[in-house]
C-alpha cells in the first residue's frame, strides 16, 4: 500500500520538465531527454503499453505503421474501464533496445517487437496476438477491465499520535521551534511512516493568562483574536514526505497605565514537501516566530461627566434653535399664503 501511495506522490513531485522526460519515447540516446529511470516512466501512469522494438528488426520497421496510427488515437486519449468500474487511459511509449540495450536486458525483453502493458506497481502484461489496432485495443480493454488497482488512503493505517505540552523561554530575537519523531534505541524512524499533522490546542507568547487579562482591561475583540490565532485549528497533510510549516509575527502590547504585557500575533502556514530521497530525516512540523521591534500601546479613553453635559447641552441647544427656524419658516409660508388668497378675494 505504501509503494502504491508513494507512486502517486511521484505524479505531483516531478517538475514539467521532469514530466515531459516521463511522458517522452525512449527513441534515442541524443532526444534532448535524460532517459535513466525505466521503471519510474513505466510506472508514472496507471498503465503504459511498452514496445520494445529495434531499428534493424524488419518485423519492428512494419508494426511502427501500426503503432503509431494506435498511439494516435489511444495514448491517453481512449477511455477504459477497470476492475473498479473507474475510467482509465492508457500512456504508450516505445523503447529502442538499440540505444538502450542495457535496459532492454534488465527488462528481460527475449524477442522484437515485444509489447506489454505495465501498470502502477511495475507489474505487466505481454501482448500475445497478431498485431492490429483492433487486437491492440482488445488487449487493452480485456487486461484494464481485469486489473483491480490499490485504492489507499495516504496515513489512513495511523491510529495513533503523542500530545506535547510545555512551556519554553526564548529570547526576544528571531527563532524557531519544531516537533519531529525520533526513534528510540539504534534505529532511525521511516520519513514515509512519519505524520506530523497535528492540532494546536494552545499556543501563545507571554503569561498563560495573557487573554483574560486582555477580556478585563476591555481590549477590542479584534486584537483579543490576536493572542491565541491558532487555538483549536487542524494542521494535516495529505501525503507521505510533507510537513506543516508555521510562520508567526509577534508584538508586544502594552495597556496605559498597567504593568502587564501580552503578545499579538499573527499567523501564515504552508506545507513544506520533502522528496523521498532526502537526508534530512523525518519531517518537522516547524513554528517559526519574529518579534517586531515596535510595541503597541493601548490607551483607555473615556468622555469626563463635564465633557458630557457639554455635548448633551450642545445636542439640547442644537435642537432647539432647529425647531425656531423650521416654526419661523413655517409662519412667513403661512403669512404669504393668506395674503396672497387676500388678494385674489
Amino acid at each position: 500500500e505504501i509503494s502504491v501511495l508513494e507512486q502517486v506522490d511521484v505524479q505531483t513531485d516531478v517538475s514539467e520538465a521532469e514530466k515531459k522526460a516521463l511522458d517522452s519515447d525512449w527513441s534515442s540516446t541524443s532526444d534532448n531527454f535524460k532517459h535513466s529511470d525505466f521503471q519510474a516512466a513505466v510506472t508514472f501512469h496507471d498503465f503504459t503499453l511498452v514496445n520494445f522494438f529495434a531499428e534493424w528488426c524488419v518485423h519492428c520497421r512494419k508494426f511502427s505503421i501500426v503503432w503509431n496510427d494506435a498511439a494516435s488515437k489511444i495514448s491517453d486519449k481512449m477511455k477504459f474501464t477497470d476492475g473498479n468500474g473507474h475510467e482509465a487511459t492508457v500512456k504508450m511509449l516505445k523503447m529502442n533496445c538499440v540505444d538502450f540495450g542495457d535496459k532492454c536486458q534488465q527488462a528481460g525483453i527475449p524477442a522484437f517487437p515485444t509489447l506489454r502493458l505495465y501498470k502502477r506497481d511495475g507489474s505487466f502484461e505481454v501482448f500475445q496476438n497478431k498485431r492490429t489496432m483492433d487486437n491492440v485495443i482488445s488487449f487493452l480493454t480485456t487486461s484494464i477491465r481485469n486489473s483491480h488497482l490499490i485504492v489507499a488512503k495516504h496515513h489512513a493505517m495511523f491510529n495513533e499520535g503523542c500530545q506535547v505540552q510545555g512551556t519554553l523561554r526564548v529570547p526576544r530575537v528571531p527563532g524557531h521551534f519544531l516537533l519531529q519523531a525520533e526513534a528510540f534505541g539504534d534505529v532511525n524512524v521511516n520519513p514515509a511512516l512519519t505524520n506530523v499533522s497535528h492540532r494546536v490546542n494552545h499556543l501563545s507568547f507571554g503569561e498563560k493568562d495573557a487573554k483574560k487579562f486582555a477580556e478585563r482591561s476591555n481590549i477590542p475583540a479584534e486584537m483579543i483574536t490576536h493572542i491565541t490565532p491558532l487555538d483549536g485549528k487542524n494542521f494535516i497533510v495529505d501525503r507521505f514526505h510533507e510537513a506543516p510549516q508555521h510562520y508567526l509575527k509577534v508584538v508586544s502590547t502594552h495597556v496605559q497605565g498597567k504593568s502587564a504585557v501580552f503578545y499579538q500575533m499573527t499567523h501564515t502556514d504552508r506545507v513544506r514537501r520533502l522528496r523521498k530521497e532526502n537526508t534530512e530525516g523525518a519531517p518537522q512540523a516547524r513554528f517559526t516566530y519574529d518579534f517586531s521591534p515596535m510595541s503597541v500601546v493601548v490607551k483607555p479613553k473615556s468622555k469626563r461627566w463635564y465633557e458630557f453635559l457639554t455635548s448633551l447641552f450642545a445636542i439640547l441647544g442644537g435642537t432647539y434653535t432647529i425647531v425656531e427656524l423650521t416654526s419661523g419658516a413655517v409662519d412667513t409660508v403661512s403669512t404669504a399664503v393668506k395674503d396672497a388668497m387676500g388678494k385674489n378675494n
